[in-house]
């Protein structure tokens, strides 16, 4: 109840409530090769899977699914085929809208594992050029469609209802941020760290120099958002930004 307690507190004041109080699904609510899918917003949900990461690690990745007239688009794949595959039936069976494409925000397996399973599906599936590049090269599942554009930090391109930014390296070099202005949500992928973290995770291909300014720079770009959806863990607000800010920089002082 208390985890109920404070996204209530969380999204109230917000110009466009949950459709219900929203509970952020755990790593206790999905089994491996499962999905979540939960309405944050009115026509934006979040998906949820794990990957069982050894010594009884269960771990989440968030996602989103954005609805776009009578489709969908999806920010990143689940974290699996399998897990993918049961996004795609979780999304034919609650939303009931098909899929028109998605966006992958870097390369690593949380991002991009369920690439070839839409692209089975006849689903697009966009990323950066670098994205793609560095996804062949560290044998990952490759996005299907180079998103044109997204190589100097600023620079952004649209995709239906999704504005997709480059804001510079951060957790890779290659990480993109989400925005969807009609709900002021910003998915921040793994740029982007839940309030509860107190490290920065795996930084074995960040760009810890450029990271902080990164996400000034998304912050900047964006002080209308009002909900950011971090790669893994609770969503909060725009505090999610400066939480990672001050992590990072701690980083670079060990």
């Amino acid at each position: 109840m208390a985890r109920l307690g404070l996204l209530v507190v969380l999204f109230a004041g917000c110009a466009s409530a949950p459709p219900a109080p929203y509970v952020h699904p755990t790593a206790a609510d999905v089994a491996p090769d499962e999905i979540a899918l939960r309405e944050i917003r009115d026509g934006v949900w979040v998906h949820v899977s794990t990957s069982d990461l050894g010594n009884g690690l269960i771990y989440p990745s968030n996602g989103l699914v954005v609805r776009d007239g009578d489709g969908v688009w999806l920010v990143d794949t689940a974290w699996g085929e399998a897990a993918t595959a049961a996004l795609l039936d979780a999304v034919a069976a609650e939303v009931g809208l098909p899929v028109r494409g998605a966006v992958a925000t870097h390369f690593h397996d949380d991002r991009v594992a369920g690439a070839d399973v839409l692209r089975q599906r006849g689903v697009p599936v966009y990323a950066s050029s670098l994205t793609r590049r560095l996804a062949a090269a560290e044998g990952n599942a490759v996005p299907s469609d180079s998103l044109a554009g997204l190589t100097v930090p600023g620079t952004a391109v649209r995709l239906g209802p999704l504005e997709v930014l480059y804001p510079g390296g951060g957790h890779a070099h290659d990480n993109l941020v989400v925005y969807v202005p009609s709900a002021r949500i910003l998915h921040g992928g793994c740029a982007v760290h839940e309030m509860a973290r107190t490290h920065a995770g795996n930084v074995a291909d960040a760009d810890l120099s450029a990271w902080p300014g990164s996400l000034r720079l998304v912050r900047e770009r964006y002080p209308e958002a009002e909900v950011v959806v971090p790669g893994h863990g609770l969503p909060g607000g725009t505090e999610l930004l400066d939480h990672s800010i001050a992590i990072v920089e701690a980083t670079q002082q060990e």
